[in-house]
């Protein structure tokens, strides 16, 4: 993340799936220090625009024991929407009672191809979570764009590609369900 002299985002909360140095800027979460913060625990962030709360998971079995390795999924309600981000979640599939707490989610971040995580595209372990979540839209993360693309347009048909931001309501949200959206980062910060 930019310092905040760079780019004072100003957030009401931070939230962090597991302590792995690519889902974690210490520098980032210490520079806003009013910020509710909800770092790779059980927790829940209330505002009066969102409610955030974490489901514990397992980043590369399927055991799921709530320690310093363990990955949270995030869901975030907000404006209507139910968002997830599934962080590097590694289990082959999803217990009935983390579906349960998950609840119908419109928007998942899901990674396909990593290897901390065990998830390949030959395993198809991310395909088999997203499918038992089936979100209006999944937005990939951890994957290969030459390799994992073809095989996320080949089962879900072809990829929307927005640049920068995705601005969604309940109502925009796509009529079938599993539609891929790839957000294409081209902010530089110096």
């Amino acid at each position: 993340m930019p310092t905040k002299e760079l780019a004072d985002f100003n957030p009401i909360a931070v939230t962090e799936t597991h302590n792995h140095p690519d889902h974690v800027d210490l520098n980032y979460t210490k520079s806003y220090p009013d910020a509710q913060k909800l770092k790779y625990e059980m927790g829940i962030i209330d505002s009066e625009d969102f409610h955030i709360y974490s489901i514990a998971s397992s980043h590369s079995d399927d055991t799921i024991v709530e320690t310093e390795g363990t990955n949270y999924i995030i869901v975030y309600e907000v404006n209507g929407l139910r968002i997830a981000h599934m962080g590097d979640i590694g289990q082959t599939t999803m217990t009935d009672e983390q579906l349960k707490q998950l609840g119908a989610i419109d928007i998942a971040f899901m990674q396909f191809d990593n290897s901390f995580s065990d998830m390949s595209l030959e395993n198809e372990k991310g395909f088999h979570l997203i499918e038992q979540i089936n979100p209006k839209i999944i937005i990939p993360t951890h994957y290969d764009p030459t390799t994992t693309l073809p095989v996320l347009e080949e089962k879900y048909g072809p990829i929307t590609e927005v640049k920068n931001v995705l601005s969604i309501s309940k109502e925009d949200l796509p009529e079938k369900s599993l539609q891929v959206y790839r957000i294409l980062n081209d902010y530089k910060y110096h």
